[in-house]
């Protein structure tokens, strides 16, 4: 018999308030982390130097825009002057090195070895054993597993959700304890790790499904957090939240014992 929601919840909540602090730590400098590795990438891209560009451009256009507010014609016609002189993103970046887009992606990449490295945290956790910083590194020791299972889930996705919305949701259910296969036993292949998720989500994906979506006015109270906070200060307790929980359903439907202690010999 198998737990549901609330049950899965209920035990997160539990090692959470036995493990607040670290638990947290983690999860803070996890968040960074991916902050950072987001922030370079889109640097380095040039996508952050268009948005400024833009944000430069309406506010050359400011004046004209609050003389004009009075009037609804000549407000449009401000406002056809910016469309007209806002260039697109590609046109903004035709000329730029392409050594810049190169590092950005690589460097995004990086952020799938360190979602590695925390889940293998949680994972540890969620198992009720003690763990901290240094298992954000672990993932980094099978970058090229993360990084494929990463790659070719988010194709996968991205195939279904082209042809249409429910097999894109599908896919990421179906894929969706792949790294955690591949936590329990690195020598595993990404697609073998995939494959052996496909093989445990059958018949599990609509609970997953709900799982998550028992989550949805966190991420809402989430984002209304960090949009007048301007940082994510929410999600230093929902990311471990929602992992742990998710931890404890993927535990669940592996049927996974903790070992137990040596036997004493008389």
């Amino acid at each position: 018999m198998f737990s549901d929601s609330h049950e899965l919840k209920l035990r997160a909540k539990a090692r959470l308030r036995r493990r607040m602090f670290p638990i947290l730590l983690v999860s803070a400098i996890y968040i960074v982390a991916g902050y950072l590795i987001s922030y370079f990438s889109s640097e380095l891209s040039g996508f952050n130097a268009y948005n400024r560009a833009i944000v430069e451009l309406v506010n050359s256009y400011a004046g004209q825009l609050q003389a004009a507010i009075s009037d609804p014609e000549a407000f449009q016609a401000v406002l056809n002057q910016i469309y007209a002189a806002m260039p697109t993103l590609q046109e903004f970046l035709t000329g730029r090195s392409l050594m810049g887009p190169l590092l950005a992606a690589l460097i995004s990449l990086m952020s799938l070895p360190l979602s590695a490295g925390y889940l293998h945290h949680i994972l540890t956790e969620s198992r009720g054993q003690e763990s901290g910083v240094g298992y954000l590194m672990h993932g980094f020791k099978m970058t090229f597993k993360t990084v494929a299972i990463g790659i070719l889930t988010g194709l996968a996705m991205a195939v279904g959700l082209i042809l249409f919305f429910v097999p894109g949701i599908v896919a990421s259910m179906m894929f969706s304890q792949s790294v955690f296969i591949l936590l329990d036993d690195p020598d595993k292949g990404p697609i073998q790790c995939m494959r052996e998720s496909a093989r445990l989500m059958s018949g599990h994906k609509w609970r997953l499904f709900k799982l998550y979506f028992s989550f949805f006015l966190w991420y809402i109270a989430s984002n209304i957090v960090t949009t007048l906070i301007g940082a994510p200060i929410l999600n230093v307790y929902l990311t471990p939240y929602l992992n742990l929980t998710t931890a404890n359903f993927y535990n669940e439907i592996i049927h996974y014992q903790p070992e137990g202690p040596e036997p004493i010999e008389f």
